[in-house]
């Protein structure tokens, strides 16, 4: 529209609200073996959504229910795909161009990129392990070893597909990596340590569960918890439960923390319903706690988690307290380099990269991650350069160095120590 104005008085208005992605720190994803997806990683907002794709038995309906039964609940979970197929025949195999090979399948939820190993063809070049290239209908392709030597193939071929957990891992979180904490239907020990070595390399966390009878001696290098330890993960964690077959306490646990704020909430003394708590001896419990190993146990009638330890011995809410704290940083600083024409290499640039350090400091603060004196004043301290102490080659790289802050944790009370004196 028109405005004589303009011709006195010319105003323009420029809009600097773009927004980037947040990283999320509030959604599991549970990885199993019952070949029900049609893709790697499908999202759920509730348990009547998962029933739709997995009957009440399948483990990984039971691990969404336990998460979705919780006092607290994500506003949504995933449930991941891990590749499993035995003996599947083929039932024929043409070479459509080159060494092509289109293989006609019985119906089985894969996807590009699965590795496949197909064997019992009498042409050679059919068989061995190919990735599949492209998924069409009923059919698959893989670019077979050489050009065959006949079409179609003759023989009775078949295909197994195996990934380790560790593959499967990666392969859902390449498809959709906007989950945060991993548990898996399998409680198998080798399963476990496949997990764990690569949620360490993906900076997500990986709550396990076991009901192996070595946790509970210390001594016992065998067992799981040892192992873990040994290896000092600071991003897998294990709880003890008795019945891992029937009860899913880390799907349990992570349904119940995962929808609170990083940083703010304990995990330990935390009930987590429809999962059965072990009664277990104290020195049962101690030998998990020496190995830094996790317990859902009764105590004075009320059932609790205990105590809330990675495998480092790091405490769960401190590891993502900090993963939360990173991710802000770099988001608030990248949303003002965005924003903004330029921040000048100058002390006033430097003063709106303090106030941005700063802003996310005092969120740390109001989320009881970060310390606070009696006044509420934040107990952390931001060291930013004057520009005169930056090296040169820094500032023809356009690199402000040398910032940096200290920052004193809130960390959580786990037992109380009184003593008392009482006199007539």
């Amino acid at each position: 529209m028109s405005n004589k104005l303009d011709q006195i008085i010319d105003v323009s208005i420029s809009l600097s609200t773009k927004t980037i992605t947040q990283k999320g720190f509030g959604t599991p994803v549970f990885l199993g073996e019952s070949m029900k997806l049609d893709r790697r990683v499908k999202s759920y907002a509730n348990i009547t959504e998962v029933a739709i794709d997995f009957a009440s038995s399948d483990p990984e309906y039971k691990m969404a229910s336990a998460a979705f039964s919780q006092e607290k609940t994500p506003a949504s979970i995933m449930i991941g795909k891990k590749v499993v197929a035995t003996s599947t025949a083929i039932t024929a195999a043409t070479n459509s161009s080159g060494d092509i090979v289109n293989i006609n399948k019985t119906a089985h939820n894969l996807e590009s990129g699965t590795s496949v190993t197909v064997t019992g063809f009498n042409e050679a070049e059919y068989n061995g392990t190919f990735e599949i290239t492209k998924i069409d209908g009923d059919n698959f392709q893989y670019t077979a070893a050489s050009t065959p030597s006949a079409t179609p193939a003759t023989g009775s071929g078949s295909y197994t597909v195996s990934e380790t957990w560790a593959n499967a891992i990666q392969k859902c979180f390449d498809f959709n990596s906007t989950w945060y904490a991993l548990a898996i239907t399998s409680a198998v020990e080798a399963d476990i340590l496949s997990a764990a070595g690569k949620i360490e390399v993906l900076k997500r966390i990986f709550l396990a569960r076991s009901s192996d009878a070595d946790n509970l001696d210390s001594a016992d290098t065998g067992s799981i918890l040892y192992q873990l330890k040994q290896l000092g993960y600071d991003r897998t964690f294990t709880i003890y439960n008795g019945d891992t077959a029937n009860y899913f306490a880390d799907a349990a646990w992570l349904g119940r923390q995962l929808p609170t704020t990083p940083g703010s909430s304990n995990w330990a003394f935390k009930s987590l319903t429809g999962i059965i708590a072990d009664d277990l001896l104290s020195s049962q419990s101690s030998a998990v706690f020496t190995n830094n190993g996790n317990t859902y146990e009764t105590f004075a009638g009320q059932s609790i988690t205990r105590y809330g330890k990675v495998a480092s011995g790091e405490w769960i809410d401190i590891i993502r307290g900090a993963d939360w704290l990173q991710a802000r940083l770099q988001e608030n600083l990248y949303s003002t380099l965005i924003n903004v024409e330029k921040i000048p290499y100058t002390d006033a640039g430097g003063d709106i990269i303090e106030n941005k350090i700063r802003e996310i400091l005092d969120e740390g603060v109001e989320n009881d991650f970060i310390a606070a004196d009696a006044d509420g004043v934040g107990k952390y301290k931001i060291t930013v350069p004057d520009v005169a102490d930056i090296s040169s080659a820094d500032k023809l790289a356009r690199l402000f160095s040398g910032v940096s802050f200290t920052a004193t944790l809130a960390g959580a009370v786990n037992k109380i120590a009184i003593s008392g004196n009482l006199s007539v």
